[in-house]
């Protein structure tokens, strides 16, 4: 903490008295410190194989944390130096090699050493590089957008199945926040609003699903909220928003109250056959 709040004012102070040149080699410079820092915690500790088995949780932390600011130095310096080579302002190439540069290294530093900042780090990291890859394929669409970061949180959740994370329960939190973000997206855009409201109608049905046959608290959360996101959304449009604040108000907190009723139902659901498999 103490070195990287030295950093920070030393950058906020100094910084414009640095040429592009000065600026870009401290980024890099700060990225092969934090990295060789994370490297020898975890390497010379019990090893990043012992680490990922659970052996040493706090070396594990601290590797994870100073590798992940090794990827935002580096990404930094990577999309800057792109920036300063790049005259036309409105490129968006820097943005797509800072992005895609901080995520591979953010994926690399969760492999060796798996954290729940990891994990959303990597998540981040998607969530930014899936527009900034649009624009700069000049093929950005709202709805486009929308359905391609529900199809990385649906990803996310298989992999979360599967055991591929470490964390479980984070994986299963951060995918349902990236499905119901990547449903409600094209909500926002006029020309594909109905898009949206289907696909967080699809977003809830599923996660209740999944409620029932993994018992996991995040998809029960999803649902409801989804749900909750949906049918007022819908309704308002559908009825050219004639309901007014008040009537989207009550739309909202008896679509809230239906959705909870029905997660409690699905929890009792589920608590019963667990006790009845406690009792076999």
């Amino acid at each position: 903490v103490f070195v990287v709040s030295a950093a920070a004012i030393f950058f906020a102070t100094r910084w414009a008295d640095l040429s592009e040149g000065q600026q870009v080699g401290l980024l890099a410079g700060v990225a092969v410190l934090l990295a060789v820092a994370g490297l020898a915690i975890g390497g010379f500790g019990a090893g990043f194989a012992a680490l990922r088995r659970g052996a040493e949780p706090a070396l594990r932390r601290l590797a994870g944390v100073l590798l992940l600011g090794a990827a935002g130095a580096a990404a930094a310096a990577v999309g800057m130096q792109a920036d300063y080579s790049i005259d036309d302002y409105t490129s968006m190439t820097p943005a797509v090699l800072g992005f895609g540069t901080f995520t591979g290294l953010a994926v690399g530093a969760y492999l060796l050493a798996p954290t729940v900042v990891g994990q959303v780090a990597v998540a981040g990291g998607l969530f930014a590089l899936v527009p900034t890859t649009l624009e700069y394929l000049d093929t950005f669409e709202p709805v486009l957008f929308g359905l391609l970061v529900l199809a990385i949180g649906v990803a996310w959740l298989l992999l979360a199945e599967r055991g591929t994370w470490r964390e479980v329960a984070s994986a299963r939190v951060v995918g349902c926040v990236l499905a119901v973000a990547g449903a409600q997206i094209p909500a926002f855009d006029y020309d594909s609003r109905w898009v949206g409201y289907v696909a967080l109608f699809a977003v809830a049905v599923a996660a209740f699903g999944a409620y029932v046959a993994r018992r996991a608290w995040p998809y029960l959360a999803a649902g409801v909220v989804a749900l909750t996101l949906a049918v007022p959304e819908a309704l308002t449009d559908w009825t050219d928003n004639t309901l007014g604040p008040a009537g989207v108000l009550l739309v909202a907190g008896l679509t809230l109250l239906g959705a909870s009723l029905v997660g409690l139902r699905l929890r009792k659901e589920v608590a019963e056959a667990e006790e009845q498999e406690q009792e076999h």
